[in-house]
């Protein structure tokens, strides 16, 4: 098996493909930061706490306060998943 590295997911999933995926409620359109929608790491009713980066892959709840600077940060927490095993998810999930 190929060793994952970080830069290379990094560079092969895009945020902006990421998050429209991930989060396919939201209205994602511009780049930089945009509403992402309710906050997925809370019982959220708030519209509009939760925001992501389309270029750089961050996200930011302002109820809960869950942040992170990309996109596998965002799997990590999502799903629970230690470092090796967000990148390997994100390279399963993506086909690389």
């Amino acid at each position: 098996m190929t060793k994952l590295r970080a830069d290379y997911i990094k560079e092969a999933v895009n945020p902006a493909d990421f998050y429209r995926h991930e989060l396919p409620d939201a209205r994602l359109k511009q780049s930089g930061w945009n509403d992402g929608g309710l906050c997925p790491f809370h019982a959220d009713n708030k519209p509009g706490s939760f925001r992501v980066n389309l270029q750089t892959g961050a996200y930011r709840c302002f109820a809960c306060d869950a942040a992170g600077g990309d996109v596998i940060a965002f799997t990590m927490a999502l799903h629970g998943l230690k470092f090796v095993e967000a990148l390997a998810q994100l390279a399963r999930d993506w086909g690389l």
